[in-house]
Protein backbone atom coordinates (compact mmCIF):
# COMPACT_ATOMS: atom_id res chain seq x y z
CA UNK A 1 0.00 0.00 0.00
CA UNK A 2 1.71 3.24 -0.73
CA UNK A 3 2.50 6.33 1.54
CA UNK A 4 -0.17 8.25 1.51
CA UNK A 5 0.92 10.79 4.04
CA UNK A 6 4.13 11.04 1.87
CA UNK A 7 2.14 11.57 -1.08
CA UNK A 8 -0.07 14.44 0.49
CA UNK A 9 3.08 16.27 1.38
CA UNK A 10 4.35 15.97 -2.14
CA UNK A 11 1.49 17.25 -4.07
CA UNK A 12 0.72 19.89 -1.54
CA UNK A 13 4.57 21.19 -2.32
CA UNK A 14 4.06 20.53 -5.85
CA UNK A 15 1.13 22.94 -5.60
CA UNK A 16 2.49 25.67 -3.44
CA UNK A 17 5.96 25.28 -5.86
CA UNK A 18 3.48 26.39 -8.45
CA UNK A 19 1.93 28.80 -7.33
CA UNK A 20 4.60 30.58 -5.88
CA UNK A 21 6.02 30.71 -9.33
CA UNK A 22 2.52 32.13 -11.23
CA UNK A 23 2.83 34.82 -8.39
CA UNK A 24 6.24 35.81 -9.36
CA UNK A 25 5.58 35.34 -13.11
CA UNK A 26 2.55 37.17 -13.67
CA UNK A 27 1.76 40.11 -10.92
CA UNK A 28 -1.96 40.05 -12.22
CA UNK A 29 -2.75 36.72 -10.23
CA UNK A 30 -5.15 37.93 -8.03
CA UNK A 31 -6.61 37.79 -4.34
CA UNK A 32 -9.19 35.40 -5.20
CA UNK A 33 -7.01 33.16 -7.59
CA UNK A 34 -4.60 32.68 -4.47
CA UNK A 35 -7.92 31.60 -2.04
CA UNK A 36 -8.62 29.06 -4.83
CA UNK A 37 -5.40 27.86 -5.04
CA UNK A 38 -4.92 27.45 -1.40
CA UNK A 39 -9.10 25.23 -0.95
CA UNK A 40 -7.65 23.15 -3.55
CA UNK A 41 -4.47 22.61 -1.67
CA UNK A 42 -6.72 21.78 1.37
CA UNK A 43 -9.31 19.81 -0.32
CA UNK A 44 -6.80 17.24 -1.60
CA UNK A 45 -5.12 17.48 1.98
CA UNK A 46 -8.06 16.33 3.15
CA UNK A 47 -8.83 13.26 0.12
CA UNK A 48 -6.11 12.25 0.54
CA UNK A 49 -6.49 12.10 4.70
CA UNK A 50 -9.55 9.94 4.19
CA UNK A 51 -8.13 7.90 1.31
CA UNK A 52 -5.70 6.32 3.62
CA UNK A 53 -7.87 6.23 6.95
CA UNK A 54 -9.75 3.98 4.64
CA UNK A 55 -6.86 1.98 4.01
CA UNK A 56 -6.38 1.49 7.58
CA UNK A 57 -9.63 0.61 8.40
CA UNK A 58 -9.22 -2.16 5.65
CA UNK A 59 -6.68 -3.69 7.67
CA UNK A 60 -8.54 -2.94 10.95
CA UNK A 61 -5.65 -0.01 12.19
CA UNK A 62 -8.47 2.10 13.37
CA UNK A 63 -6.50 3.95 15.93
CA UNK A 64 -4.26 4.47 13.20
CA UNK A 65 -6.93 5.76 10.90
CA UNK A 66 -8.49 7.94 13.70
CA UNK A 67 -4.73 9.57 14.01
CA UNK A 68 -4.72 10.36 10.51
CA UNK A 69 -8.17 12.35 10.08
CA UNK A 70 -7.57 13.95 13.47
CA UNK A 71 -4.61 15.99 11.59
CA UNK A 72 -7.36 17.01 8.64
CA UNK A 73 -9.62 20.09 8.29
CA UNK A 74 -13.30 19.25 9.62
CA UNK A 75 -15.30 18.48 6.19
CA UNK A 76 -18.64 16.69 6.55
CA UNK A 77 -16.41 13.76 4.86
CA UNK A 78 -13.56 13.83 7.53
CA UNK A 79 -16.31 13.74 10.46
CA UNK A 80 -17.67 10.85 8.49
CA UNK A 81 -14.61 9.21 8.54
CA UNK A 82 -13.86 9.62 12.24
CA UNK A 83 -17.38 8.18 13.20
CA UNK A 84 -16.83 5.37 11.69
CA UNK A 85 -13.36 4.71 13.13
CA UNK A 86 -14.44 5.02 16.23
CA UNK A 87 -16.84 3.60 16.13
CA UNK A 88 -14.91 0.45 15.59
CA UNK A 89 -12.60 0.44 19.54
CA UNK A 90 -14.24 3.75 21.15
CA UNK A 91 -18.11 4.39 21.18
CA UNK A 92 -18.29 6.77 23.48
CA UNK A 93 -16.03 9.21 21.40
CA UNK A 94 -17.88 7.97 18.49
CA UNK A 95 -20.42 9.58 20.15
CA UNK A 96 -18.90 12.79 21.14
CA UNK A 97 -18.00 13.20 17.18
CA UNK A 98 -21.25 12.37 15.63
CA UNK A 99 -22.83 15.09 17.81
CA UNK A 100 -20.27 17.58 16.93
CA UNK A 101 -20.55 16.51 13.66
CA UNK A 102 -24.02 17.37 12.98
CA UNK A 103 -23.60 20.56 14.86
CA UNK A 104 -21.41 21.72 12.34
CA UNK A 105 -22.82 20.72 9.40
CA UNK A 106 -26.68 20.43 10.39
CA UNK A 107 -28.10 19.82 7.19
CA UNK A 108 -25.61 16.95 6.04
CA UNK A 109 -27.32 13.46 5.98
CA UNK A 110 -24.84 10.95 6.11
CA UNK A 111 -23.52 12.66 9.42
CA UNK A 112 -27.15 12.18 10.96
CA UNK A 113 -27.11 8.61 9.44
CA UNK A 114 -23.66 7.77 11.06
CA UNK A 115 -25.21 9.51 14.43
CA UNK A 116 -28.09 7.44 14.58
CA UNK A 117 -26.08 3.78 13.71
CA UNK A 118 -23.50 5.06 16.72
CA UNK A 119 -26.49 5.51 19.41
CA UNK A 120 -28.26 2.55 18.09
CA UNK A 121 -24.94 0.27 19.00
CA UNK A 122 -25.10 2.85 22.43
CA UNK A 123 -28.42 1.87 23.08
CA UNK A 124 -27.71 -1.60 22.64
CA UNK A 125 -24.53 -2.07 24.54
CA UNK A 126 -26.55 0.52 27.29
CA UNK A 127 -28.97 -0.83 30.12
CA UNK A 128 -29.58 2.44 32.01
CA UNK A 129 -29.38 4.77 29.30
CA UNK A 130 -30.91 2.30 26.25
CA UNK A 131 -33.98 4.08 25.91
CA UNK A 132 -32.47 7.48 25.61
CA UNK A 133 -30.11 6.37 23.52
CA UNK A 134 -32.70 5.10 20.89
CA UNK A 135 -34.76 7.81 20.87
CA UNK A 136 -31.16 9.60 19.57
CA UNK A 137 -31.07 6.68 16.78
CA UNK A 138 -34.50 7.57 15.28
CA UNK A 139 -34.29 11.04 15.62
CA UNK A 140 -30.90 10.98 14.02
CA UNK A 141 -32.26 8.17 11.52
CA UNK A 142 -35.53 10.37 10.45
CA UNK A 143 -33.66 13.30 9.87
CA UNK A 144 -31.53 12.09 7.28
CA UNK A 145 -34.87 10.87 5.75
CA UNK A 146 -35.79 14.05 5.85
CA UNK A 147 -32.93 15.51 4.55
CA UNK A 148 -31.83 13.10 1.65
CA UNK A 149 -35.34 11.48 0.13
CA UNK A 150 -33.58 9.75 -2.42
CA UNK A 151 -31.05 7.58 -0.59
CA UNK A 152 -32.29 3.92 0.44
CA UNK A 153 -29.76 3.22 2.81
CA UNK A 154 -31.34 5.74 5.11
CA UNK A 155 -34.87 4.90 4.75
CA UNK A 156 -33.54 1.18 5.48
CA UNK A 157 -31.79 2.38 8.74
CA UNK A 158 -35.32 3.82 9.77
CA UNK A 159 -37.03 0.32 8.72
CA UNK A 160 -34.84 -1.42 10.51
CA UNK A 161 -35.14 0.63 13.77
CA UNK A 162 -38.97 0.39 13.65
CA UNK A 163 -39.26 -3.03 13.10
CA UNK A 164 -36.04 -3.77 16.19
CA UNK A 165 -37.11 -1.30 18.40
CA UNK A 166 -39.84 -2.51 21.25
CA UNK A 167 -42.88 0.09 20.85
CA UNK A 168 -41.76 1.42 24.23
CA UNK A 169 -38.50 3.17 22.52
CA UNK A 170 -40.24 4.02 19.47
CA UNK A 171 -40.87 0.85 17.49
CA UNK A 172 -43.79 0.47 15.08
CA UNK A 173 -44.20 -2.28 12.48
CA UNK A 174 -46.79 -0.61 10.37
CA UNK A 175 -44.19 2.84 10.09
CA UNK A 176 -41.63 -0.20 9.26
CA UNK A 177 -43.81 -1.22 6.64
CA UNK A 178 -44.64 2.54 5.38
CA UNK A 179 -40.51 3.02 4.98
CA UNK A 180 -40.02 -0.69 2.85
CA UNK A 181 -43.14 1.05 0.86
CA UNK A 182 -40.88 3.68 -0.24
CA UNK A 183 -38.28 2.20 -1.02
CA UNK A 184 -40.03 -0.67 -3.26
CA UNK A 185 -41.49 2.48 -5.05
CA UNK A 186 -37.84 4.23 -5.29
CA UNK A 187 -36.67 1.30 -6.69
CA UNK A 188 -37.72 -1.92 -7.38
CA UNK A 189 -34.15 -3.96 -6.36
CA UNK A 190 -33.11 -2.52 -3.58
CA UNK A 191 -37.11 -3.45 -2.49
CA UNK A 192 -36.73 -6.45 -2.82
CA UNK A 193 -34.01 -7.19 -0.64
CA UNK A 194 -35.67 -4.62 1.99
CA UNK A 195 -38.78 -6.60 1.74
CA UNK A 196 -36.80 -9.80 2.42
CA UNK A 197 -35.67 -7.90 5.62
CA UNK A 198 -38.69 -7.01 6.58
CA UNK A 199 -40.06 -10.34 6.56
CA UNK A 200 -37.03 -11.85 8.37
CA UNK A 201 -37.00 -9.22 11.17
CA UNK A 202 -41.57 -10.14 11.07
CA UNK A 203 -40.80 -13.57 11.39
CA UNK A 204 -42.36 -14.39 8.08
CA UNK A 205 -40.48 -17.18 6.60
CA UNK A 206 -42.49 -18.45 4.37
CA UNK A 207 -42.89 -14.98 3.03
CA UNK A 208 -39.22 -14.16 2.27
CA UNK A 209 -38.51 -17.46 0.77
CA UNK A 210 -41.53 -16.68 -1.86
CA UNK A 211 -40.14 -13.52 -2.25
CA UNK A 212 -36.73 -15.05 -3.42
CA UNK A 213 -37.92 -17.61 -5.26
CA UNK A 214 -39.63 -14.78 -7.49
CA UNK A 215 -36.83 -12.65 -7.88
CA UNK A 216 -34.33 -14.63 -8.92
CA UNK A 217 -36.34 -14.99 -12.25
CA UNK A 218 -36.93 -10.95 -12.24
CA UNK A 219 -33.42 -10.18 -11.62
CA UNK A 220 -31.45 -13.01 -12.94
CA UNK A 221 -27.72 -11.11 -13.07
CA UNK A 222 -28.31 -10.49 -8.78
CA UNK A 223 -26.18 -13.52 -7.58
CA UNK A 224 -26.86 -12.16 -3.93
CA UNK A 225 -30.56 -13.20 -4.64
CA UNK A 226 -29.14 -16.66 -5.75
CA UNK A 227 -26.91 -17.48 -2.47
CA UNK A 228 -29.46 -16.08 -0.33
CA UNK A 229 -31.57 -18.91 -1.17
CA UNK A 230 -29.00 -21.46 -0.61
CA UNK A 231 -28.71 -19.51 2.97
CA UNK A 232 -32.33 -20.04 3.71
CA UNK A 233 -31.95 -23.89 3.32
CA UNK A 234 -28.71 -24.53 4.63
CA UNK A 235 -30.54 -22.30 8.09
CA UNK A 236 -33.11 -25.50 7.85
CA UNK A 237 -30.22 -27.94 7.74
CA UNK A 238 -31.65 -28.85 4.14
CA UNK A 239 -28.02 -29.19 2.50
CA UNK A 240 -29.57 -31.38 -0.36
CA UNK A 241 -31.69 -28.08 -1.34
CA UNK A 242 -29.16 -25.54 -0.26
CA UNK A 243 -25.87 -26.89 -2.48
CA UNK A 244 -27.63 -26.32 -5.82
CA UNK A 245 -27.70 -22.35 -5.06
CA UNK A 246 -24.32 -22.33 -3.82
CA UNK A 247 -23.12 -23.99 -6.57
CA UNK A 248 -25.40 -22.00 -8.76
CA UNK A 249 -24.35 -18.49 -7.52
CA UNK A 250 -20.86 -19.62 -6.91
CA UNK A 251 -20.48 -20.25 -10.64
CA UNK A 252 -21.92 -17.21 -12.14
CA UNK A 253 -20.21 -14.53 -13.53
CA UNK A 254 -18.61 -12.08 -11.56
CA UNK A 255 -19.92 -8.77 -11.65
CA UNK A 256 -18.01 -5.92 -13.39
CA UNK A 257 -15.73 -3.83 -10.81
CA UNK A 258 -17.22 -0.63 -11.02
CA UNK A 259 -16.39 2.52 -8.23
CA UNK A 260 -17.99 5.62 -7.69
CA UNK A 261 -16.41 8.68 -9.92
CA UNK A 262 -16.67 11.16 -6.94
CA UNK A 263 -15.56 8.75 -3.62
CA UNK A 264 -13.40 5.94 -5.49
CA UNK A 265 -15.64 3.24 -3.55
CA UNK A 266 -16.93 0.42 -4.86
CA UNK A 267 -20.36 0.05 -6.19
CA UNK A 268 -22.64 -1.11 -3.87
CA UNK A 269 -24.29 -3.55 -6.70
CA UNK A 270 -20.87 -4.56 -7.40
CA UNK A 271 -19.71 -5.21 -3.85
CA UNK A 272 -23.16 -7.25 -3.04
CA UNK A 273 -22.90 -9.57 -5.72
CA UNK A 274 -19.00 -10.23 -5.68
CA UNK A 275 -19.68 -10.67 -2.11
CA UNK A 276 -21.99 -13.13 -2.60
CA UNK A 277 -20.16 -15.10 -5.19
CA UNK A 278 -17.35 -15.38 -2.87
CA UNK A 279 -19.41 -16.51 0.44
CA UNK A 280 -20.79 -19.02 -2.52
CA UNK A 281 -17.78 -20.59 -3.14
CA UNK A 282 -17.00 -20.93 0.87
CA UNK A 283 -20.28 -22.80 1.63
CA UNK A 284 -19.64 -25.04 -1.64
CA UNK A 285 -16.95 -26.21 0.80
CA UNK A 286 -18.40 -25.84 3.98
CA UNK A 287 -21.48 -28.16 2.94
CA UNK A 288 -19.48 -30.39 1.55
CA UNK A 289 -17.78 -30.77 5.02
CA UNK A 290 -20.91 -31.03 6.32
CA UNK A 291 -22.43 -33.60 4.67
CA UNK A 292 -19.15 -35.27 3.38
CA UNK A 293 -20.63 -35.43 -0.01
CA UNK A 294 -19.47 -33.82 -2.98
CA UNK A 295 -15.85 -33.27 -1.65
CA UNK A 296 -14.14 -32.63 -5.03
CA UNK A 297 -16.62 -29.76 -5.65
CA UNK A 298 -15.69 -28.38 -2.62
CA UNK A 299 -11.77 -28.59 -2.84
CA UNK A 300 -12.52 -26.94 -6.60
CA UNK A 301 -14.21 -24.17 -4.49
CA UNK A 302 -12.24 -23.43 -2.17
CA UNK A 303 -9.51 -23.02 -4.61
CA UNK A 304 -11.13 -20.40 -6.64
CA UNK A 305 -12.60 -18.66 -3.97
CA UNK A 306 -8.48 -18.03 -2.81
CA UNK A 307 -8.10 -16.48 -6.47
CA UNK A 308 -11.12 -14.92 -6.35
CA UNK A 309 -10.72 -13.29 -3.16
CA UNK A 310 -7.03 -11.84 -4.51
CA UNK A 311 -8.62 -10.15 -7.75
CA UNK A 312 -12.29 -8.39 -6.05
CA UNK A 313 -10.31 -5.22 -3.77
CA UNK A 314 -12.80 -6.42 -1.15
CA UNK A 315 -11.27 -4.83 2.09
CA UNK A 316 -10.46 -8.34 4.83
CA UNK A 317 -13.72 -7.83 6.79
CA UNK A 318 -15.94 -8.17 3.36
CA UNK A 319 -14.87 -11.46 2.22
CA UNK A 320 -14.45 -15.31 3.93
CA UNK A 321 -12.40 -15.90 7.10
CA UNK A 322 -9.66 -17.15 4.78
CA UNK A 323 -8.32 -18.84 7.85
CA UNK A 324 -11.37 -20.49 8.37
CA UNK A 325 -11.80 -21.46 4.59
CA UNK A 326 -8.36 -23.60 4.84
CA UNK A 327 -9.37 -25.14 7.84
CA UNK A 328 -12.36 -26.59 5.66
CA UNK A 329 -10.24 -27.52 2.72
CA UNK A 330 -7.82 -29.43 4.83
CA UNK A 331 -10.67 -31.25 5.88
CA UNK A 332 -11.53 -31.96 2.49
CA UNK A 333 -8.91 -33.22 2.09
CA UNK A 334 -8.97 -35.99 4.60
CA UNK A 335 -12.33 -36.60 3.52
CA UNK A 336 -10.54 -36.86 -0.34
CA UNK A 337 -7.79 -39.18 1.10
CA UNK A 338 -4.75 -37.11 0.59
CA UNK A 339 -3.17 -36.57 4.21
CA UNK A 340 -0.14 -34.87 2.47
CA UNK A 341 -2.39 -31.96 0.73
CA UNK A 342 -4.27 -31.87 4.15
CA UNK A 343 -1.15 -31.50 6.62
CA UNK A 344 0.17 -28.82 4.30
CA UNK A 345 -3.01 -26.64 4.27
CA UNK A 346 -3.93 -26.69 7.67
CA UNK A 347 0.17 -25.40 8.44
CA UNK A 348 -1.41 -22.27 6.63
CA UNK A 349 -3.89 -21.70 9.30
CA UNK A 350 -3.44 -18.74 11.38
CA UNK A 351 -5.35 -19.25 14.43
CA UNK A 352 -4.92 -15.73 16.11
CA UNK A 353 -7.20 -15.42 18.87
CA UNK A 354 -9.71 -17.72 17.53
CA UNK A 355 -10.54 -19.82 20.27
CA UNK A 356 -13.68 -22.11 17.51
CA UNK A 357 -11.15 -22.22 15.20
CA UNK A 358 -8.15 -23.33 17.74
CA UNK A 359 -10.33 -25.98 18.16
CA UNK A 360 -11.32 -27.31 14.60
CA UNK A 361 -7.63 -27.11 13.79
CA UNK A 362 -6.40 -29.21 17.25
CA UNK A 363 -9.56 -31.72 15.95
CA UNK A 364 -8.05 -32.02 12.41
CA UNK A 365 -4.54 -32.35 13.72
CA UNK A 366 -5.78 -35.72 15.72
CA UNK A 367 -7.40 -36.93 12.57
CA UNK A 368 -4.35 -36.78 10.62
Amino acid sequence: MANFAKISFGIATTVLLTYSSLTLAQTSFSNADASAWSNSIAANANQLAVQKAKALNAKGEFEKATSILGGADKTPEVYGSLVINLAQYDLDEAEDIANESIKAFPNNARLHYLRGVVMGSQAQSSIFSALGYAEKSLNSFQKAVELDQEEITYKRALMSFYLAAPSIAGGDEDLGKAQLDAIKMADPLQGVYAEYAFFQMTDEPEKALALLQNSVQTYPQEISLVFRLGVYYSQQEDYDKAMPYFMQASEMPSPALLRDPDTGDLEASYRRNIEAKLSALYQVGRTAVVTEKNTAKGIAAMGALQAATESSQLSPESIPNMNWAMARLSELYIQAGDKSAAKATLASVKVGEDKDLKKQVKRLQKML
